[in-house]
C-alpha cells in the first residue's frame, strides 16, 4: 500500500473518531493548532520535529501524516534526511542507556 493510500485511510479513521467523539477530537485539534501556531520555528521544522518523535515512538501513521505536512510546508529532502539522522541517533541512544540500566539492576538483584 502506498503512503498516499495509508494517509487516506488514516484520515478516514480520524474522521470516524471525530464523528464518534467530536468533543475530544476538537480539543485535540485545538492542541495541534496551538502547538503549530506561528512563531520562531518554521512550520516545516515543527513537522520534522513531530516526525522525529513519531520515529522514536514507532507510529507509522504519525510518520506518514507529518511527512506529508512537512512536504506541504516546503521541507527539502536534504533537511528531511538530516532530521532522520537525529531521530535515528536519539531513538537508538536512549535504548542503549536504558538497556544498560536494566542489566545493572538485574546484576544487583
Amino acid at each position: 500500500m502506498s503512503a498516499k493510500q495509508k494517509l487516506a485511510e488514516m484520515n478516514a479513521r480520524a474522521a470516524a473518531l471525530y464523528k464518534a467523539d467530536g468533543k475530544t477530537m476538537s480539543a485535540f485539534r485545538g492542541l495541534m493548532l496551538a502547538a503549530n501556531r506561528e512563531g520562531k520555528v518554521s512550520p516545516a521544522m515543527k513537522e520534522m520535529i513531530a516526525i522525529a518523535v513519531a520515529i522514536g515512538r514507532g507510529c507509522e501513521d504519525c510518520i506518514i501524516f507529518h511527512t506529508a505536512e512537512a512536504k506541504a510546508h516546503g521541507a527539502s529532502r536534504d533537511e528531511f534526511v538530516e532530521v532522520l539522522a537525529i531521530a535515528i541517533e536519539m531513538s537508538g541512544g536512549p535504548g542503549t542507556v536504558y538497556a544498560a540500566k536494566a542489566l545493572a539492576a538485574y546484576d544487583e538483584l
